[in-house]
């Protein structure tokens, strides 16, 4: 008896594997969204650009001179140690009703 079950098994297993071959074997069957696949985020990736020959230019940007660059991000990195200097709050926990009781 158990030789039989493992042959029926085997068999089973066999047809299973064959289906799953043949189904991965009839190629691309979304012929019309594959000719457009990743188009949308070309779109949008196009939509995000500003000035798309702004690569070309090598004119550099103006913004601030180099001494109030070099102060703004000291402080910038100085906001991450103590934000806005002051020592963070304890935590309070309120038991008991709205008069204090």
């Amino acid at each position: 008896m158990p030789n039989s079950l493992l042959i029926w098994l085997r068999r089973l297993a066999a047809l299973t594997l064959a289906l799953q071959l043949a189904a991965c074997a009839h190629g691309s069957s979304t012929p019309q969204l594959d000719s457009r696949f990743g188009a949308a985020v070309r779109l949008a990736m196009a939509q995000q650009v500003r000035d798309p020959a702004s690569a070309d230019n090598r004119q550099p940007a103006d913004g601030l001179d180099g001494p109030s660059a070099h102060a703004v991000m000291q402080r910038y990195r100085a906001s991450f140690a103590e934000p806005n200097g002051q020592a963070p709050q304890p935590v309070q926990f309120m038991l008991g009703g709205a008069n204090g009781k």
